[in-house]
């Protein structure tokens, strides 16, 4: 598979995943912004209202600013994968948000690329103090998919006309996640990133908490939201031979040493750590030396050519 192939089968992965939305995708644990300067048309001059046409403009380079940025586009600067498509992928962690953002593509740091009206995810905000209307792009985490990691089901209620899901995963849209009725029950399932969740269900327009989880909080209205979520606690153990220190290294600490020390409990040095669904490489630094876990056969190779133990959350 030559790269031009390659390019052309991740940009059609990234179109079905994204369910139609415009500007990016979820792609596993990572966001894949992608501007393709054919699905736009027009810019608007920062700090005005003046529109100008795309076409009119020459490119030298394009970042991504929102919501998760602080609407600045530094150190988010797209990269030229063809001549009309640029490209940046940033993990989901970075966006230090777990229910959606807002974005636009900036070109040359002065033009903000304005969405087509007919995308999907395309938000409209009005600017009160100023009496203006900007158009933006959503971006949205959580997903509808048959092969996602947390189904949400609610018993009962076969009288209902509509069930519909709400949650801190979707800045609690009302109206975004309908549920489907099998049998006696309604259910949805969503692919989410690794985290924790609030959530509700509306049926026939009444909001209501999960009754059959009992893990809840209570929120404004004097009621509770129901709680999930999509880390899983794993424990690391190295059995003790008289060690001194044992730190746990891995992907998911960017291998900083000394970042999670581990705790001696009897006969092993243990911790405690939630991780999301996926494959983790890790190692152990015993007495200052960087070792794989003797007791998991599982291992691979890095990027650097280094050899990790893995451990795989299901």
């Amino acid at each position: 598979m030559n790269q031009l192939t390659t390019y052309i089968f991740l940009l059609l992965s990234c179109i079905i995943t994204a369910q139609s939305d415009y500007g990016y995708c979820i792609d596993g644990e990572e966001i894949v912004f992608t501007f393709n300067v054919t699905d736009y048309k027009t810019v608007t001059i920062d700090n005005t209202e003046v529109e100008l046409e795309l076409a009119d403009i020459n490119i030298k380079n394009v970042t991504v600013a929102g919501s998760f940025n602080k609407w600045s586009g530094k150190g988010w600067k797209l990269t030229r994968k063809e001549k009309y498509v640029y490209e940046l992928r940033k993990k989901i962690k970075d966006l230090n948000t777990d229910s959606g953002a807002s974005f636009k593509f900036l070109i040359n740091e002065k033009f903000w690329v304005e969405p087509p009206p007919f995308a999907s995810n395309i938000e409209k905000v009005n600017l009160n103090d100023l009496f203006v209307e900007v158009y933006n792009l959503e971006l949205n985490t959580a997903k509808v998919q048959d092969n996602g990691n947390h189904t949400f089901y609610l018993e009962g209620y076969s009288n209902a006309n509509e069930v519909y899901l709400a949650g801190s995963f979707n800045q609690w849209k009302s109206r975004e996640f309908r549920l489907k009725k099998k049998k006696n029950r309604w259910q949805i399932t969503l692919k989410l990133p690794a985290g924790n969740y609030q959530y509700r269900f509306i049926v026939d327009g009444k909001w209501m908490e999960d009754p059959h989880n009992s893990n809840r909080v209570p929120n404004e209205h004097n009621e509770f939201n129901s709680v999930i979520s999509t880390l899983r606690t794993h424990y690391f153990m190295v059995k003790d031979a008289e060690f001194k220190e044992v730190y746990l290294a891995a992907e998911f600490t960017n291998w900083e040493h000394g970042k999670i020390a581990m705790v001696k409990d009897g006969e092993y040095w243990i911790a405690q750590i939630q991780l999301p669904y996926g494959a983790h490489q890790y190692k152990y630094i015993i007495d200052g030396e960087w070792k794989i876990d003797a007791a998991n056969k599982l291992t691979e190779y890095d990027a650097s050519g280094h050899l990790n133990s893995v451990v795989f959350i299901k």
